[in-house]
């Protein structure tokens, strides 16, 4: 690659790096069961997904429902998951080559993500031990989750980069406002959970189609 005009490539999780959804859509369905709520189909969850698990809850859980109910069926949620989280979860094909091409061109590489940290970090070694990610992020009861800049900015002092420096990878309208605000380059994957109108309205400055698709950029 010629001289790099990006210095890291940071990723969202949650159908950027992975296709979780049938993992979020069982758990969240064992714990509505429990709770004697209605459950939804993993179609209705790729609509859900992206903006944090109490969001997620506040969508399918009954809107007049006790609050103390709702906490306790957030928090089976967040006992359950973390420990069947890589029982569904897939790649999106050519991804793990991807990752391994920017690590080689000298990229630094990140994940940012809404998801609990603690799974983010699990699920991401589990998935990609090869893969050097100098950070893996998510909720981690500290930094706002996106669309917040405040992971951003900590983003850029941590990996010594400007804003500008940052090539951002996400599926969702949650990422790409994030990335847009920040002042990273906000590429949309298309293989994710939200349709090419919502990441373009987002922010999105381009549409891609596959993983591969970041290389081919990268190097204009």
């Amino acid at each position: 690659m010629k001289e790099q005009k990006y210095k890291a490539v940071v990723f969202d999780l949650d159908g950027t790096l992975l296709d979780t959804v049938q993992d979020i859509g069982a758990g969240a369905n064992t714990a509505l069961h429990r709770s004697g709520f209605p459950e939804f189909s993993i179609e209705d969850y790729r609509r859900f997904v992206g903006h944090g698990m109490r969001v997620l809850f506040e969508q399918i859980v009954p809107k007049d429902t006790d609050q103390a109910v709702f906490e306790d069926a957030l928090s089976y949620f967040l006992s359950y998951y973390p420990e069947h989280c890589t029982d569904h979860t897939d790649y999106y094909p050519g991804i793990r080559e991807v990752l391994r091409k920017l690590a080689d061109a000298g990229f630094l590489l990140g994940v940012v993500s809404n998801k609990t940290e603690t799974t983010s970090v699990k699920i991401i070694r589990h998935y990609f031990p090869e893969v050097p990610f100098a950070i893996i992020w998510g909720s981690n009861g500290v930094r706002p989750l996106k669309p917040s800049t405040e992971a951003g900015v900590e983003l850029c002092r941590v990996l010594n980069v400007e804003p500008e420096e940052v090539f951002y990878v996400g599926d969702g309208d949650t990422d790409m406002e994030f990335a847009a605000r920040m002042g990273f380059y906000p590429a949309a994957a298309t293989w994710g959970y939200r349709s090419r109108e919502q990441e373009l309205a987002a922010g999105a400055k381009v549409l891609m189609d596959a993983p591969e698709d970041i290389l081919k950029l990268l190097k204009q």
